[in-house]
């Protein structure tokens, strides 16, 4: 896999016009941690999809495209992959997490269609071969069992997962520490605030680097 070119602050910056484009968005580096903070910061809610962990340490950033199922039907993350296009995230809100709505040949629809990953606040089944295939899922648990390809869910609607409203386009970022929600209405806000973390993170490094204790810099003492 080729090594995502690094944008600069001032390149950076430039994206957040009116127009600028989801690929772009995508090679910017995010971490949850710091968008977490950001977003904290700007709304107040740091956007936490709570008990949701990763499969495997991948990091993804793209826009959500959403279902609502039960448990026992697992055609609805069919329908919901036919509905995502290539770069998306799928969010799952599931009731129930008894029986998986994911698993080894949805993630690789899922990846064969250039889907980037699944959240499903719920259950996944099939982890090694998921995990083999390389494909980024973050869920609530792990079971062996699944129900019926019912398709009787709602596709591209607010949902609820992790106890986080998402809705269809909001951003979404995801890595080993978990994932968050970045809504769309303060996305320019919450990036311009990332922003100034990472800088503000560097310059503490820096000073750590050159033997300043941290008690000091955070003006503890």
């Amino acid at each position: 896999m080729k090594n995502k070119k690094k944008l600069s602050p001032e390149s950076i910056l430039e994206l957040f016009s009116p127009k600028f484009s989801d690929s772009k968005l995508a090679r910017l580096d995010l971490n949850t941690s710091q968008v977490s903070d950001a977003l904290n910061k700007v709304t107040g809610n740091p956007g936490v999809l709570s008990g949701i962990k990763p499969l495997f340490d991948k990091t993804i950033v793209g826009r959500a495209v959403t279902a609502s199922t039960m448990a026992d039907d697992w055609g609805t993350s069919i329908k919901a992959i036919e509905a995502a296009k290539e770069g998306e995230v799928l969010v799952i809100q599931v009731e129930g997490d008894d029986k998986a709505v994911w698993g080894e040949l949805a993630s690789k629809t899922a990846q064969e269609r250039g889907i980037i990953s699944t959240i499903i606040d719920g259950a996944v089944r099939d982890a090694g071969a998921v995990k083999r295939l390389e494909y980024p899922v973050f869920s609530k648990t792990i079971v062996p069992n699944a129900g019926s390809p019912k398709a009787e869910g709602k596709i591209n609607i607010p949902v609820t997962c992790g106890d986080v409203t998402v809705k269809p386009h909001d951003l979404i970022i995801g890595d080993e520490c978990g994932v968050v929600v970045v809504p769309d209405d303060h996305l320019k806000d919450v990036i311009d605030e990332t922003l100034r973390i990472k800088r503000n993170e560097a310059q503490i490094i820096s000073k750590i680097e050159k033997g300043y204790s941290f008690s000091d810099i955070l003006g503890l003492n």
